[in-house]
């Protein structure tokens, strides 16, 4: 292939080289003899200075090394430039992270394929980097740029396609800021790009996907119903087809429930059971299909946690009222020693450091308010609290410094809440129930059930252990060290914690964490509708790489190696001139 010559004047400067050849070959060839006496010679030999006549050619090896440094220069100088393999474009590829990836489709998955086609592409003619970017719930890039199969094959390992969502639309945009229009991207999915006319000319998109019909379980919950576990599972026929299948419930090797399923096109259908709460692990699957993932769902027993409550209010009447409303939530414990709440009508602050306390003004010359109340619904306390219609008695007070009022009617706060030096919290309940009527109202049971929930969120450990997979689980810490183990035996170690401590969820299963003497588990589900409906599915490529702009951006200049290989020639007649081996 021809070089392209940036500045072919720079040919003139050939005349040099038969000026050169000249000198070499129009010069006379004199060698010296030492001789005693020249009376013996036939005839005397003139000297001449030099000559137009052409002797016997004998050209020494510098005059080979000046030719072709000569040579070397003037090709320098007239700028060429090279289609360099090392020059192409670099490459940048987004992996669709979804678990919709792994779907079946004449025993191989998408994801299976994807990576087949990156290989021999790579195999066939690589580009000179690669960087790899996850388009999972957020897009992820993998490591440093790579150049060799092995290092790229060696990155696909965290491509696991266990995502619940791809963000694919996140993901070009970094890899287009990363590129800088420079870089050729490459998208490696299952379905068809938003708009088929790809705009740009180093965007290509392949799909691996196929229009696969699918029943998945697409919700599922085990919640504390009294001394029984109520279950829920909702199961789709995702696909544009009647299909049947069947739902099998074990507990271990028990079978707990089968359920013969015969669904219409995008049916769904609800089971609620219910079963004793001494039943561990609950497991329950479908029949195989074209994506297994979302056929299998766990479920543990769910955390009763019980807030210890003592009752320190000295009005019998509102003693009785409290208790029946804290027995209602379902949160109260049994028992009451070393209390974690408590609701007295004294001034002073209970005992204990790890006890909250509630306040309990019940004025007797309390004025009748009937709203509009404000109410910080953000707030855990007033959440669902709405008050339509309600009379709420108080005393005509001021808010107390440091307290955050949460129900207010006009300046008058109702209830209040201060947080101390040791973090734990102290209500205000500025309320008179025989004036009131919201203790009548659906209102009054929301605020205690708000009240015990909140205290019971603050208890270290878990709150629920059930989890979406890519959902972040919250887990209330007691600073000591922390010890994650996911479902695939990883462990992960958080030697300095924070209060709170939210963990990453990338693979559906059981997942155990131990912090000091406290030892909790929760489960994974895959639970993605959108994920698992394989409808839009399909096999193709969408846009392509320009070529000419591909070689604009590969055509490198190669002066610097021509004067290179310059420089070592007139090294070497240097060289050959200093031990005198190059002729004379």
């Amino acid at each position: 292939m021809i070089p392209l010559l940036a500045y072919p004047l720079a040919l003139l400067a050939l005349a040099s080289l038969p000026a050169l050849a000249a000198i070499y070959i129009l010069r006379n060839r004199f060698r010296r003899r030492q001789v005693s006496s020249l009376v013996l010679w036939r005839f005397q030999v003139q000297s001449k200075e030099g000559g137009a006549k052409v002797h016997r050619l004998q050209l020494p090896l510098l005059f080979f090394l000046e030719l072709l440094a000569l040579l070397l220069l003037v090709t320098a100088a007239t700028g060429p430039h090279w289609k360099l393999p090392q020059s192409k474009r670099p490459l940048i590829v987004v992996l669709d992270d979804s678990f919709s990836m792994r779907a079946i489709r004449e025993n191989t998955s998408a994801q299976a394929r994807a990576r087949e086609v990156l290989e021999k592409m790579y195999r066939r003619q690589p580009p000179p980097s690669t960087r790899l970017i996850l388009a999972g719930n957020r897009s992820r890039l993998l490591g440093a740029p790579v150049h060799t199969w092995s290092e790229v094959n060696a990155l696909l390992a965290q491509w696991t396609c266990w995502s619940p969502v791809a963000a694919l639309d996140e993901a070009i945009t970094l890899a287009s800021d990363m590129g800088k229009q420079q870089a050729n991207l490459l998208i490696l999915t299952d379905h068809a790009p938003p708009d088929e006319k790809l705009e740009g000319d180093r965007l290509r998109w392949q799909s691996f996907g196929a229009p696969l019909p699918n029943f998945a379980i697409v919700n599922a919950s085990r919640t504390a119903h009294g001394e029984e576990d109520r279950c829920l599972l909702e199961i789709a026929n995702l696909s544009s087809t009647p299909r049947s299948s069947q739902l099998l419930v074990l507990a271990g090797s028990n079978t707990v429930q089968r359920t013969a399923l015969s669904l219409g096109p995008r049916e769904r259908q609800r089971l609620v059971f219910s079963l004793p709460a001494s039943v561990p692990v609950l497991e329950a699957r479908l029949d195989p299909d074209a994506l297994s993932e979302d056929n299998v769902v766990q479920l543990l027993p769910p955390i009763r946690k019980r807030v210890r409550v003592q009752l320190s209010l000295t009005n019998e009447t509102l003693n009785r009222l409290v208790a029946r409303t804290l027995d209602a939530t379902g949160l109260r414990a049994a028992i009451s020693e070393s209390p974690e709440l408590v609701i007295h009508q004294s001034d002073s602050t209970p005992a204990g450091s790890n006890a909250w306390s509630l306040r309990w003004l019940a004025p007797t010359d309390a004025t009748a308010y009937t709203g509009p109340f404000v109410i910080d619904t953000a707030h855990p306390l007033a959440q669902g609290i709405a008050l339509p219609g309600a009379v709420w008695a108080a005393s005509d007070l001021t808010n107390a410094p440091g307290s955050v009022p949460l129900i207010l009617a006009g300046n008058v706060p109702l209830l209040s809440v201060r947080e101390d030096a040791l973090s734990r919290r102290h209500l205000t309940l500025n309320l008179n129930p025989e004036l009131s009527t919201v203790p009548n109202t659906p209102d009054w049971p929301v605020l205690f059930y708000n009240l015990l929930q909140w205290r019971a969120a603050e208890t270290p450990g878990l709150l629920e252990n059930h989890a979406r997979l890519g959902a972040e689980v919250l887990l209330k810490t007691t600073g000591e060290p922390v010890t994650v183990t996911w479902p695939d035996g990883t462990v992960q170690a958080f030697p300095q914690t924070s209060d709170r401590l939210a963990l990453e969820t990338p693979l559906p299963g059981i997942y155990t964490i131990a912090m000091g003497q406290l030892a909790n588990t929760f489960a994974v589900n895959p639970l993605a509708a959108e994920e698992s409906d394989l409808s839009d599915g399909i096999t193709g490529h969408w846009g392509e790489w320009r070529e000419d702009a591909e070689q604009r951006f590969e055509e490198r200049s190669v002066v610097w190696m021509i004067g290179l290989l310059a420089l070592a020639v007139m090294a070497a007649h240097l060289g050959l001139i200093a031990v005198g081996r190059g002729g004379r």
